[in-house]
């Protein structure tokens, strides 16, 4: 099985090098496969790389979650592909009927949902079932980032790769120091439930990692590590600086501390300028994630 990560560049500043797709090739047996088939607006870029190393095809689109930027474009590759559809159940009826998540994309992303594209609907006898996966691959439910967020393993030969989706976090390959990593916790985020699907995912002994933003990295468990101690660490600090009185909308307070004491952000200096900008949105986005998460539970 080949891997390919296809870049999927958008014309907002920095969003290059961070929305992506995984397009993988069986030559052996004639079959093509993608990972989160990214939204709608990048669809022929995609399309491009499914002429050019799919030999044309594409047999069925995996889907972690439904979030237009990971499975918006999925009735494009069902309408021009013929391309089943596997997604998490909860996921299904957004897939069909697309009319309900985009209003609530629209609501809660604004102009980058516009950026992203209306999605297209994702016919109902093209939704496969999670039983009928494609050889080679089984799923693991990894609530969290969104609450029907599943994670992909593909047994190549007693290899084992875990296509994570946003459940182990933002790694961004290439930047140094390694590795660059960052919680994808934005509200509503539930913290044990999180912690929970990465144990689950270190439990399976995978050998490699694709992340849906941005890359790949070998030494699985490593990686998924680090990310639990991440998840750990900013709670430590964000309820540190909470109960020394910080101001939860003092967001900028909240970034400057985990920026100067978490090692997984030391890259962040570093980026491109229009990377390392477009970052620290997502960044206060996931502070955001913490900061509502703790609010509720004093409640």
């Amino acid at each position: 099985m080949d891997f390919h990560l296809i870049d999927l560049p958008l014309p907002k500043t920095g969003f290059r090098r961070f929305v992506s797709a995984w397009l993988l090739r069986d030559a052996a047996r004639d079959k093509t496969y993608i990972v989160d088939p990214g939204p709608p607006s990048t669809w022929p870029l995609l399309r491009d790389a499914v002429n050019s190393k799919g030999n044309g095809r594409v047999d069925a689109v995996l889907l972690t979650h439904i979030h237009i930027d990971h499975a918006g474009a999925s009735g494009l590759a069902a309408r021009d592909f013929g391309a089943s559809v596997a997604a998490p159940q909860k996921g299904v009826p957004h897939l069909v009927d697309p009319s309900a998540l985009w209003h609530g994309s629209i609501q809660t992303l604004g102009e980058t949902a516009l950026l992203y594209g209306k999605p297209s609907p994702v016919p109902l006898e093209k939704i496969l079932s999670i039983d009928s996966l494609p050889k080679g691959f089984s799923v693991v439910d990894t609530p969290g980032h969104a609450a029907h967020h599943q994670s992909f393993l593909f047994d190549d030969d007693g290899a084992l790769t875990l296509f994570a989706g946003e459940a182990a976090g933002v790694y961004l390959e290439g930047e140094e120091p390694f590795p660059y990593l960052r919680p994808a916790t934005p509200p509503r985020f539930f913290p044990d439930v999180t912690l929970a699907s990465l144990d689950k995912l270190l439990e399976r002994g995978c050998s490699r990692i694709c992340y849906g933003h941005f890359g790949a990295a070998e030494g699985a468990r490593e990686m998924l590590t680090f990310a639990k101690e991440q998840l750990l660490f900013w709670k430590d600090v964000i309820l540190g600086l909470l109960r020394g009185k910080a101001e939860p909308g003092d967001e900028e307070l909240f970034l400057e501390e985990l920026l100067e004491r978490d090692p997984f952000l030391a890259a962040w200096r570093r980026m491109d300028h229009d990377i390392r900008e477009r970052e620290r949105m997502f960044l206060y986005n996931s502070i955001r994630g913490y900061l509502e998460a703790f609010a509720r539970q004093s409640e």
